[in-house]
Formats: structure tokens, C-alpha cells, sequence
């Protein structure tokens, strides 16, 4: 946690975020290997291996999407009265 704290506020990131990835990243080959251990014993088929392949891509893929989507929102600025000036009141453009 302070190791974290002290990433995030150094500004490089979120802290936590960036050592939880590295933790994954760091066992990635290993559990790799092992799973095609798995393959040459025969405890796991070639077709397993590929259709979880097939899944992590379908999951990224997902994720990429949904984070990439927009959502407009229209927003109505209230009327503001200045003096006998009558100020506002309008819909903003979408960009």
C-alpha cells in the first residue's frame, strides 16, 4: 500500500493499479509454460488451449470497445438575470 501511495503521488500513475499489472505480467510466462506442460502430458487437449486463446481476445476486444464508446448528454444551462440583461438559457453544441 505505501509503495503505491508513493507511485501515485510521485505522479507516474495509479499506483496500486500499475503494481497489481506488473504482479500479473510477471507470473504471464510462467503460467504459459505451464499450461503447454499440460498439453505435451495430455492433461489438457489442444482444443481447450485455443478456446481459451480464442476467450482472453473476446474479453480485451470487449473491454476496448466498451472503453472506447461516447455518450452525448444533453445539458441545459439555466437563464441568469444580470441587471436587465437576461444571460444564458441555451443548449450547448455537441463536438
Amino acid at each position: 500500500m505505501w509503495l503505491g501511495e508513493q507511485i501515485t503521488e510521485r505522479g507516474i500513475g495509479n499506483g496500486i493499479s500499475l503494481i497489481i499489472f506488473a504482479g500479473i505480467v510477471v507470473r504471464m510466462p510462467m503460467a504459459i509454460g505451464s499450461t503447454f506442460s499440460l498439453y505435451r502430458t495430455g492433461n489438457v487437449s489442444l482444443f481447450l488451449i485455443i478456446f481459451l486463446a480464442v476467450m482472453m481476445f473476446a474479453v480485451v476486444a470487449l473491454i476496448v470497445f466498451a472503453e472506447s464508446g461516447q455518450r452525448k448528454i444533453p445539458v441545459q444551462y439555466a437563464r441568469r438575470v444580470v441587471g436587465r440583461k437576461v444571460l444564458g438559457g441555451r443548449a450547448p453544441t455537441f463536438r
